[in-house]
């Protein structure tokens, strides 16, 4: 925790009385009621109001997203404490998603697996490059924090994040909306939804969206182009049971597709020799890049879900089968174009010193078999099941550091088992004990070369991952709760690897070992809600990318401890005027170095976790002539934070705000809407590495601005 924390306690409780979380419950409220309104989620995987979950979960309604303009996972850090969500390295549609300091920087590989679990729809999607979210017509999403080692399991160490669509409607309704912004962005969006048998036990929905944009993210001056076009399509199609029978069910197809310009480095001074205050961008700005080298991304992505369930008395038994391809094409020069005069050659101009050119593919099948409901009167509530996933994943690459090509290749084929459960005994109308847990079994199947060598092994990975807690209401508007609980993450392969034995040498599972204690409450006649969690996290083995003077990269095993705070409220301040915030507070330090391979980080800052961030917004509705106006803005401060594990002044993040903005008008079947996001133009980085005189870091996106009308039937 931070010192000014510890000295100034009280400043926690103003915190908590002005910080304001919860568009989602502002979501739902009508501009005539002057009380906050509930929200159903699924944490837990059974419905619950999110008051009653004692989980730190932060849910947005669909509505709410629309109306804010959050259309990538990158947004959601503008909603929920202790969440950073940036662009990865690695092709334009990379994932770097970080809760509570957990997550992971290289997931352009298919060897790398994030701490925090992407949930599309209760299915778990292993490669974040096809986690494109703005083409989903989504009910809700739901960001929990903090590891989900029982119920979720695979890969959510850290957190979780699930989006949840929208299911088909009997009711036929529908929408076509058509927008224009920044960088000539064209986009044309829609759903509808209608019954497609007589008695409307039946239903089906499509939902699609095209989008494109030119270029202007950046500017290549070596090229001497704008850089950033991207082009993408999405189409999803739903088909729903349920009718009086006990069964239900539903059965969803996609697909995406998405061509860009791929990601640009953005260089710095070869000559700065790690001292913060001589890194400056060789080009001027972090929009403007120097490489010779023409990036691209094109990423393709289709798959299916069904989900069959049969109620039974007490209880629900569900099946969830899932299915996904993904290809992944990318390539990009990190060096972001290095001056020739920086290897001594007087041909002047800019060279690509650091290009990586990769094809993957990857598909997965899911199927999870779990049942849900109360028993003995209400007593007991339980959830339990068991699950399977299987991933076959084969990326070549063809690397040139310092002008030197290097082919190197991977195909993990994994197979994961796991038995899970959990139940709450509600041992008065107050207090309840949580237990449960999950057993885990990850199989997995290298096969791999590195120019001319060439390894295959095999290795499994068991984990064992307890919860246990207790619950007790002090109000019926208060709940208190303390948990303890464990998230685990397989052991894996370096894909950044410089030889043959770096390759074959594996790095641990990681095991995150959690405490946390909340409070959840609703005050005021339903007018306030306030949430605080307190909570340590001792990760043991961390999984973390270390750079080394080659250019090459080690992944080893560290010890870390991360201590936080976290606030959340919303307040209806009067009939159409709400107020909403949130607010964390962290200490995150690396406990043990690694090994005699790696820099000893012992005592330096876990990467990615700011030690103060703060989000606040307001929303407005008020009728005028015909119609509504709505409009609404939003903050985010967060505290500087390193992206390098040795806490290297090339990967320090300063801290940085963002404004965001939406004013909208509703009357009859038509929205017309204009969101923005950066209005402030906050100028930067998300990350940075180095190494000799390859120095580059990853911009920021710019101010974006968008207009949309919308016709709604």
């Amino acid at each position: 925790m931070t010192g000014d924390y510890r000295r100034h306690p009280s400043r926690l409780a103003i915190v908590a009385m002005l910080t304001v979380n919860a568009p989602a419950w502002a979501a739902d409220a009508p501009a005539s009621d002057d009380q906050l309104e509930d929200i159903t989620i699924t944490a837990q995987r059974v419905g619950q109001r999110l008051q009653d979950v004692p989980v730190a979960v932060t849910a947005l309604t669909g509505a709410a997203l629309d109306r804010m303009g959050i259309t990538t996972a990158s947004d959601l850090g503008r909603i929920a404490p202790n969440v950073n969500f940036t662009s990865g390295s690695g092709g334009s549609t990379q994932l770097r998603p970080y809760i509570r300091g957990g997550g992971v920087s290289d997931g352009g590989n298919v060897t790398s697996e994030s701490a925090v679990g992407i949930y599309v729809d209760d299915v778990y999607r292993a490669r974040l490059s096809g986690a494109v979210m703005d083409f989903l017509e989504l009910d809700r999403v739901e960001v929990l924090r903090g590891p989900q080692g029982v119920l979720y399991g695979r890969n959510s160490s850290a957190g979780a994040v699930k989006l949840v669509t929208r299911a088909p409607d009997p009711t036929p309704s529908g929408f076509v909306e058509g927008g224009f912004g920044t960088w000539n962005e064209r986009r044309l969006k829609g759903y509808a939804t209608d019954a497609i048998s007589d008695n409307g036990d039946w239903s089906a929905s499509l939902n699609g969206l095209a989008r494109g944009r030119d270029g202007g993210r950046q500017y290549d001056a070596t090229l001497k182009k704008d850089v950033g076009a991207e082009e993408f399509q999405g189409l999803q199609a739903d088909v729903a049971y349920a009718g009086a029978s006990p069964f239900h069910g539903r059965f969803t197809a996609f697909y995406t597709n998405l061509d860009s310009d791929g990601q640009y480095a953005v260089p710095t001074n070869p000559y700065a020799n790690g001292v913060e205050s001589q890194i400056s961008t060789l080009s001027g700005s972090y929009n403007t890049t120097l490489s010779p080298y023409p990036s691209y991304t094109h990423t393709r992505q289709y798959g299916t879900t069904v989900n069959v369930g049969a109620d039974y008395d007490g209880g629900t038994v569900t099946s969830i089968t899932g299915y996904s391809h993904l290809t992944n094409n990318w390539a990009q020069d990190f060096s972001g174009g290095v001056p020739a005069s920086a290897l001594g050659l007087t041909t002047g101009g800019y060279l690509a010193l650091y290009i990586r050119d990769s094809t993957s593919t990857q598909h997965q099948v899911s199927q999870e078999l779990q049942a849900a409901g109360k028993a003995f009167g209400g007593f007991l509530d339980y959830v339990g099941g068991i699950y399977y996933f299987t991933e076959s994943t084969r990326q070549d690459i063809l690397q040139s550091i310092f002008l030197t090509p290097s082919p190197q290749g991977y195909a993990v084929d994994t197979d994961s088992y796991a038995a899970f459960g959990q139940v709450t005994a509600n041992l008065t109308d107050r207090l309840a004990v949580i237990a449960g847990g999950r057993y885990t079994m990850d199989q997995k199947h290298l096969s791999a070369y590195y120019g001319t060598a060439g390894i295959q092994r095999d290795d499994t990975f068991v984990r064992f991952t307890p919860k246990t807690g207790l619950t007790y209401k002090l109000t019926p508007d208060t709940l208190a709760y303390f948990t303890y609980s464990e998230g685990f993450k397989a052991g894996g392969y370096n894909g950044l690897a410089g030889s043959i034995a770096q390759i074959n040498a594996p790095f641990r599972p990681e095991v995150t070992e959690a405490k946390e204690a909340g409070l959840k409450t609703e005050l005021f006649d339903n007018r306030v809600k306030a949430n605080v969690a307190l909570f340590q996290n001792d990760v043991h083995d961390i999984q973390q990318l270390f750079n080394l003077a080659d250019g090459t990269f080690l992944v080893d095993n560290f010890d870390a401890r991360i201590r936080g705070l976290e606030a959340e409220v919303s307040w209806r301040v009067v009939s159409g005027l709400t107020l909403w915030g949130n607010a964390s507070f962290n200490d995150g330090t690396y406990t043990r170095g690694g090994s005699g391979a790696t820099v000893n980080v012992q005592g330096k800052k876990v990467v990615n976790l700011p030690d103060t961030q703060f989000n606040v917004g307001a929303d407005y509705t008020v009728s005028l002539g015909r119609g509504t106006v709505s409009l609404g803005a939003d903050a985010l401060f967060r505290s500087d934070v390193y992206s390098t594990i040795d806490n290297g002044a090339i990967g320090h993040v300063p801290g940085q705000s963002f404004l965001n903005a939406y004013v909208g008008y509703e009357s009859g079947a038509w929205t017309y809407r204009v969101s923005g996001k950066n209005l402030l133009n906050q100028s930067g980085y998300v990350t940075g590495f180095g190494f000799s005189v390859i120095q580059p870091r990853f911009n920021l996106d710019p101010r974006t601005v968008l207009g949309t009308v919308r016709y709604t039937f």
